[in-house]
């Protein structure tokens, strides 16, 4: 059966390729040259009909994206660099690099977190699926950090519990345009896929409950503008929650092509958001196992930018 997606086209990619603008936008993770194939075999149309590749979407233009049957996935183990922190013979805690995709689907087959599972580690868990072997949870493709992940389905169960009780304490560095009111606060507030622009997810209080809590740790106020280091711990797992946390309190982390408005100015090559910390219930031993990771190249890099134009 087809998939399909539908969204509406935000103000802010007023005249963006239709190409570009979906492969930021849409949550699948598609690949831009997946896209690019969607729109020659007429599977994407905007108000309704079919456009070409260099298709500048206008404001407010409906988009329709019908995505064919996938053919059985095959999946094979892929020599692809992967940063194992810890493993053992229930888990292994992997520090994802940024613009990794987790797992296979519709226009990312291959080359992704799950084909380098599969040749580096031996065994995994098979409740996520047959795309899904290990996977108790999932980084968006361009955050980077920690993950754990399941290598038999007794870990895998007792992972699930653990983060449905929300029993897993998860940290991250977000690097953000602005400075918050206080140094310390707690986001209460519901979030639900956007009515209009169905790529999103946005603040509704018609949604599910997500409570986000940040700290300040830097800012910077130099030439390059006013930013803010923060420490944030997540204490619900919903869909882009830091993101949408953030940016509706008027600080959208910096990179973001969803939820920020001005993105590409900063010339990032992903968003500056990172797992740093993850403790959790070892599902065999029933200790509490912590690790921690530091900022990955992309934050530092970019962090070291700031310093230098404010000791300048």
């Amino acid at each position: 059966m087809n998939e399909r997606f539908e969204t509406t086209v935000p103000e802010e990619y007023h005249l963006e390729r239709v190409d570009r603008f979906l492969a930021h936008s849409i949550e699948a993770d598609f690949s831009r040259s997946y896209i690019q194939k969607l729109i020659r075999d007429g599977n994407i149309l905007v108000n309704g009909g079919p456009v070409k590749q260099n298709y500048k979407v206008k404001a407010e233009d409906r988009i329709e994206i019908v995505v064919p049957e996938p053919v059985p996935l095959e999946l094979e183990p892929q020599d692809i660099p992967l940063d194992i922190l810890y493993q053992d013979e229930d888990i292994a805690v992997i520090n994802k690099s940024p613009g990794l995709t987790v797992h296979p689907g519709p226009g990312n087959p291959d080359r992704t977190m799950v084909n380098a599972l599969l040749f580096h580690l031996e065994g995994l868990s098979s409740i996520g699926g047959v795309a899904r072997p290990g996977i108790v949870h999932r980084l968006d493709k361009d955050t980077s950090g920690l993950m754990v992940v399941a290598k038999n389905d007794r870990a895998h169960q007792r992972l699930v519990e653990e983060f449905s009780a929300r029993r897993v304490k998860k940290r991250y560095m977000a690097l953000v345009t602005g400075r918050p009111d206080r140094d310390h606060c707690v986001i209460d507030r519901p979030i639900a896929r956007h009515r209009v622009y169905r790529h999103k997810m946005t603040i509704d209080e018609s949604g599910r409950d997500a409570v986000t809590e940040y700290r300040l740790v830097k800012i910077w106020n130099n030439q390059m503008g006013l930013f803010s280091l923060l420490d944030v711990a997540l204490h619900t797992g919903r869909t882009h929650q830091i993101r949408v946390h953030l940016s509706a309190s008027g600080l959208p982390i910096v990179g973001d092509p969803v939820y920020s408005k001005k993105w590409e100015k900063h010339r990032v090559p992903y968003l500056l958001l990172a797992s740093v910390s993850l403790s959790f219930i070892h599902p065999g031993t029933g200790e509490e196992v912590s690790f921690e990771v530091g900022l990955p190249e992309h934050m530092t890099d970019f962090i070291r930018k700031l310093d230098s134009f404010s000791s300048s």
